[in-house]
């Protein structure tokens, strides 16, 4: 396991593929994100938090609480918005996974990062982060900020079962988007996107073998 996660580390110090993989899951209906004028977005982190369960790498999700909010019910990465008290924006998303799903910052070894992804519909330029926790994490879910939190083995995100296109109802419109159903679950949006900036990243080494 180690080995895997020093070849991650080490793919990471890469240059990123960025807009050439988000795209790949990125919502019909706003590819125009790309064009956008996000100087006075909001800052937020997320984190993309790696595990070793059951003998394998597992990501960490979380389906947000119906709170009205712009991502309502929608399942994401632990994060949320940058405070003038954080250090960085990594620092931001350990804090914000701590307070949603219990896991402290201590125990999270950042791997490095991904690139940043503008969210139109909420105004924020999001900047995801890497991280691993060797042992199996005690979740602790914020019950006002999360509904659920899923454990979802990473190899599902390569097969391309999981990957489907579906009209999915948002904020009073329909959109077309590609997304991954798995377990009941639809992953969609800009968490799709950063997953399959993540999963190209890890599918062009040959030093990646996931266990499992």
């Amino acid at each position: 396991m180690k080995t895997i996660i020093e070849n991650i580390k080490y793919e990471l110090r890469k240059p990123l593929p960025g807009k050439d993989a988000q795209i790949k899951m990125a919502p019909v209906a706003h590819l125009n994100r790309f064009s956008l004028d996000d100087k006075n977005a909001r800052k937020g982190g997320v984190l993309l938090l790696l595990s070793y369960q059951q003998k394998q790498l597992h990501v960490t999700l979380i389906k947000r609480a119906k709170d009205g909010g712009a991502h309502s019910g929608q399942i994401s990465f632990p994060g949320g918005k940058c405070e003038n008290f954080d250090a960085n924006i990594i620092e931001t998303a350990k804090r914000e996974t701590f307070e949603e799903v219990g896991v402290a910052p201590e125990r999270i070894e950042v791997l490095g990062s991904l690139s940043s992804l503008y969210i139109p519909v909420s105004n924020y330029l999001v900047f995801p982060a890497v991280g691993f926790v060797l042992d199996e994490p005690k979740f602790v879910p914020d019950k006002n900020e999360v509904d659920k939190i899923l454990n979802i083995p990473l190899e599902y995100f390569f097969s391309e079962k999981y990957k489907k296109k579906q009209k999915i109802s948002a904020r009073n419109y329909i959109i077309d988007a590609p997304c991954y159903q798995i377990n009941g679950y639809t992953i969609w949006g800009a968490t799709a996107m950063i997953m399959s900036e993540f999963i190209e990243i890890l599918k062009r080494s040959d030093s990646i073998k996931l266990p499992g």
